[in-house]
């Protein structure tokens, strides 16, 4: 799977508290979670959440989460390879859908209940070997199937008859209505959320085969991981004929009866899929448009599918799409020796997804956001193909080979990620031109950077002991410091024998389940390095938290032949004190260009490194060419060279990682973000490459809106702001640089916190002719991210009706749902007190049915900077309630709620304080809501050392003191 993250998040004003979620540090200590069995004997309804649950009882009993122990213990019960499913769906248009459900397996062992998955509406009732139980025992999330009616003997059979509402939180079958009427439906299983879309026994190491059938409107398209045997119109009597072979005869009657209508839908037959991880299933409905790949003979069929209302922007982007697919499929299957192994590829772009996309096999889900409405620099395009390739790569690591429990869910994603990368290095797209593909790793990187220095950091592979820390370990660890790890792998093996391995492991465990040793073993067979195990790199890398620092010192006047660096290596957490070997590349900056030399760093705290002074050497960059994962540190003599002279650096790479060291040093509170600013505004203007433009005006926003008190970002956000604009008149109306305009132009609205800055681009979206932007066209993007910043504005609460006036244009001109959103968002912004209240109750209101999507736009309004003063007395509310929210609501809901509403202020001792105790009082069994509590004390805590630097440091603030003393 597949998450987009960018440095900053889009509410960057919120001190950057909005973080990619992670496993807390704290981690180990959830071995001792209370349980409790509680469960509805005779209710049929799904029961409350419980709040309680007491110590050392079936590990079923509770209701929050399916447990590493339960299901070890499952596991044991079922023959592997014996499941199977048959799940039976009346999809109607509307809020709900009903279902059946068939399943299949053998027991070896029937000493102990068994139990299936299922956090739905209503069990209708349970047949157990066509024996009906009538004292029914779930509990909301586990149906109890009882022991004495299960067989060793013989293969068998459960039928559960089901109740169900359409997902508004997109986990489960999420149900979505476009503004043309439109409804829309998706899946969405990982991690743990077939059980929302169907009773199962949802765990990846039970892999099953499945068949769909779907009863549904006739205007629907159905898509799921096999192709549609058979579609036809509805006819109860033929559906009966085909559904009672498995199901009892009164459940398919009761499911069938009274339906109205029957000759307004059709009945759809899927073939029987592979064998799959529950997590794997898939099932798309609704009046989805289509485009067939026109590929040649031996190709893999492929199909796009999206919103009709999006069909105009698919086609400019469906060649792209099935290029990257075709030729993104060829690179595996030669690299990895292994064909791909399923029937089909569709690309399935979806509404209101919370993530980049889904590797479903034979149907990946896309986030439609990638359906561009208009054109996108080149950086975005290079993303999506990314995107692409990394689900791509799933087809191999985890759909055809599986991990066997969530402690493993690395080996398909940082995999994933590194191998995507890889792939578009050494695959031509001739469509679109992509960015260069290493400097786009690194930015990616970022994210594990950042994730790896906090005090929340977990191992690659950790303990996860349950499915709700599953569910939170899908971060910027498993992502993208993964996927450095296996790069420095792959760098330490080479490439052949790394894609050899992998080849030897695929053919080994298809259709299997596999733990990280057994990749272990198949690498190390063609490891060849004497100087240490994968088993041993194994235990550095991959099982323990934290990264390294390492810093140059060198003696620049010493021009022998025989010259001495040392780099000193130490963990950037002392909490966390691995320190590991490192192949590196070590780069030697004089007049005439840069050398480079080949280092293993040992895991010591010291290594001394040889090396040719007669050179004259100006500067040194460790990890020259990005081959490792670790934090560098540039010593004052290189630091002060590259000030000077980074535009003379040739090579892009380069440039991103002296960059990025740089930024680090901003994060880490040793420069101020004035300093920085000022520093990139001097150089951005000699910087010929496009993508680490786009990677400085994102770590531009982090310095402004999160490390910079808030009454100095009006200053340095005008600095930029006024940059940006002289910048995009010079590149106004040269072709070739396009690209550069259209990333100049997009990030102008990101620095207007000067309500000049927002009178000019609210000229420019007037088209007043004496704006300085005049030339430069205004898009519809750009015009909706003005709206909003005018109703974001205390100064236009004097103008409604020219604010009025904007929205109603933007109305004309766009009626998608993107138009939704945006009025949601303006709505909230101009709330006066009274609809402030309103909104309020919207928010903590369990009963509110609006989708989580729209929910955040109203909630972005809401809890805006630039409305801070407003928002005092919802501090004390959030943390009044927020404990409840997550007791009472969905995960992703709780994190939405948590990650928007979060207090906004500069009073960071007083929010510190407030934190301490809302941490002090989470409840143990509130794992999602302990992780999010640590990080945001991680995140303030270094954003105290931002601001003292900036205070101590920035000339804004020393001129600020001296003007007060005066």
């Amino acid at each position: 799977m597949q998450i987009l993250k960018k440095f900053t998040n889009t509410k960057t004003t919120k001190i950057g508290l909005i973080v990619a979620l992670g496993l807390s540090g704290v981690a180990l200590s959830y071995h001792f979670y209370d349980k409790r069995k509680q469960c509805c004997k005779s209710a049929n309804q799904a029961p409350p959440l419980l709040q309680n649950p007491t110590q050392n009882q079936n590990e079923f009993g509770q209701n929050r989460f399916l447990t590493q122990a339960g299901a070890i213990q499952r596991w044991r019960q079922i023959k592997e390879g014996s499941i199977s499913y048959k799940v039976d769906l009346l999809l109607k248009r509307g809020e709900s859908y009903s279902g059946l459900v068939a399943l299949d397996f053998e027991v070896i062992d029937n000493s102990k209940d068994l139990y299936v998955d299922f956090k739905g509406s209503k069990v209708v009732s349970l047949y157990v070997n066509g024996n009906k139980i009538n004292d029914l025992d779930w509990n909301g999330l586990f149906i109890r199937i009882p022991k004495e009616y299960l067989s060793t003997s013989q293969k068998n059979r459960v039928n559960i008859q089901f109740d169900q509402n359409y997902a508004k939180d997109g986990c489960g079958l999420h149900g979505f209505i476009d503004k043309d009427g439109k409804q829309y439906l998706y899946s969405q299983c990982e991690s743990y959320f077939t059980n929302r879309f169907f009773p199962c026994m949802d765990q990846p190491d039970l892999k099953a085969k499945l068949r769909f059938t779907a009863v549904c409107p006739k205007e629907w398209v159905v898509i799921s991981n096999e192709n549609a045997d058979q579609k036809e119109q509805f006819n109860v009597a033929q559906a009966t004929n085909i559904i009672t072979t498995y199901h009892p005869q009164e459940v398919v009657q009761s499911q069938l009866q009274n339906f109205e209508n029957s000759d307004s839908y059709n009945f759809w037959v899927f073939g029987e899929t592979k064998t799959l991880p529950t997590y794997l299933f898939a099932l798309v409905a609704g009046e989805y448009w289509s485009i067939k790949f026109q590929g040649e003979d031996g190709d893999t069929p492929q199909t796009i599918y999206c919103r009709e209302s999006l069909k105009e922007h698919m086609m400019g982007l469906k060649d792209f799409i099935f290029e990257v697919t075709k030729k993104s499929m060829k690179f595996y299957e030669d690299f990895f020796g292994v064909k791909y192994q399923f029937n089909k590829y569709d690309s399935v772009f979806v509404n209101e997804y919370n993530w980049g996309a889904m590797e479903n096999p034979g149907c990946v889900t896309f986030n439609d956001f990638y359906v561009f409405k208009e054109k996108k620099p080149a950086t975005s395009y290079t993303q999506f193909a990314n995107t692409i390739a990394h689900e791509m790569a799933h087809h191999w690591f985890g759909d055809f080979v599986t991990m066997k429990w969530w402690n493993d869910l690395w080996l398909n994603e940082s995999y994933a990620d590194f191998i995507s990368h890889f792939c578009l290095q050494n695959i031509h797209i001739e469509s679109i031109k992509l960015s260069s593909i290493p400097v786009m790793f690194n930015q990616r990187k970022g994210w594990g950077y950042r994730e790896d220095q906090m005090l929340t950091t977990h191992p690659i592979a950790g303990e996860v002991i349950n499915t709700e820390v599953a569910e939170n370990i899908f971060d910027g660890i498993t992502y993208s410091k993964g996927a450095s790890v296996m790069k420095q792998l792959l760098c330490i093996m080479g490439a052949d024998k790394f894609g050899e391995a992998c080849g030897n492991y695929f053919r080994k465990f298809g259709w299997k389940n596999a733990v990280l040793q057994d990749l272990i073993d198949h690498l190390q067979e063609k490891f060849d390095n004497p100087e240490f195990t994968l088993s041993y790199w194994k235990q550095q890398w991959i099982e323990t938290a934290g990264m390294n620092e390492i810093e140059p010192v060198w003696d620049q006047t010493d021009r022998s032949h025989q010259a001495k660096l040392t780099v000193f290596q130490r963990p950037a957490l002392s909490q966390f004190p691995t320190l590991r070997i490192h192949k590196i590349k070590i780069g030697l900056f004089h007049d005439n260009g840069i050398d480079s030399i080949d280092a293993v760093l040992q895991a010591t705290e010291e290594n001394v490194i040889p090396y040719d002074g007669s050179k004259g050497y100006r500067a040194i960059l460790l990890n020259f060419e990005d081959q490792s994962f670790v934090k560098v540190l540039l010593d004052q003599e290189s630091t002060k060279y590259f000030s000077q002279n980074l535009h003379a650096v040739q090579d892009i790479l380069t440039r991103t990682l002296i960059y990025r060291a740089l930024f680090d040093s901003v994060r880490d509170g040793k420069i101020c973000s004035e300093e920085y600013v000022d520093f990139l505004l001097a150089q951005l203007p000699r910087e010929t490459s496009d993508e680490i433009l786009n990677t400085q005006l994102m770590f531009l926003q982090g310095a402004i809106g999160s490390m910079t008190p808030r009454k100095f970002k009006k200053i340095l956000g005008k600095r930029v702001f006024s940059f940006l604009i002289a910048e995009l008149v010079k590149v106004s109306g040269n072709a070739e640089l396009e690209n550069r305009l259209i990333l100049l132009r997009n990030n102008l609205v990101s620095f207007a916190y000067d309500n000049s800055c927002v009178d000019e681009l609210v000229d420019w979206f007037q088209g007043q002719n004496n704006n300085q932007l005049q030339q430069i066209q205004c898009t519809k993007d750009n015009k909706w991210a003005i709206v909003k910043l005018v109703y974001g504005s205390k100064k236009y609460d004097e103008q409604p009706e020219l604010r009025q006036q904007l929205l109603e244009k933007m109305l004309e001109l766009d009626n998608s749902d993107a138009a939704t959103r945006a009025q949601l968002k303006c709505q909230a912004l101009k709330a006066n007190e009274q609809e402030r209240a309103a909104l309020w109750q919207k928010f903590v209101d369990p009963d509110n049915k609006e989708s989580v999507k729209l929910i955040a736009e109203s909630m972005a309004g809401f809890n805006n900077e630039r409305r801070y003063l407003s928002l005092e007395p919802y501090q004390e509310k959030f943390f009044e309630v927020i404990v409840q929210i997550f007791q009472t609501r969905s995960n992703d809901f709780s994190k939405t709620f948590y990650d928007y509403l979060f207090p906004i202020t500069d009073d960071l001792a007083s929010l510190c304080n407030k934190i301490e105790k809302l941490r002090a009082a989470v409840p143990e069994n509130l794992i999602t809501l302990k992780m999010q509590v640590d990080k945001s004390l991680d995140s303030i805590k270094r954003q105290v050392k931002q601001f003292e630097c900036f205070c101590n440091q920035a000339k804004l603030a020393t001129q600020q003191v001296l003007e007060n003393d005066a």
